[in-house]
């Protein structure tokens, strides 16, 4: 299933996003094992994690700038 099928089966309107440039609380990076991101988030925790299930979705950086900047 492609992610836009997902959105739009679960509805446009009910998901949620949260930019990681925005919220990350430290950005570390190490040849041998990758990048480490750690953020916050304003989701409420659970027993089972988070009450909402989040995903990581990685889109071009330079594409979203455009069509964020095109609905402006």
């Amino acid at each position: 299933m492609k992610l836009s099928e997902l959105i739009s089966r679960y509805g446009d309107d009910d998901v949620q996003f949260q930019n990681l440039d925005q919220c990350a609380t430290d950005l570390n990076y190490a040849a041998k094992t990758g990048t480490k991101i750690t953020f916050g988030t304003e989701q409420a925790v659970d027993l089972n994690g988070t009450k909402k299930l989040g995903l990581v979705v990685w889109m071009d950086r330079d594409r979203v700038a455009e069509i964020v900047n095109a609905k402006s």
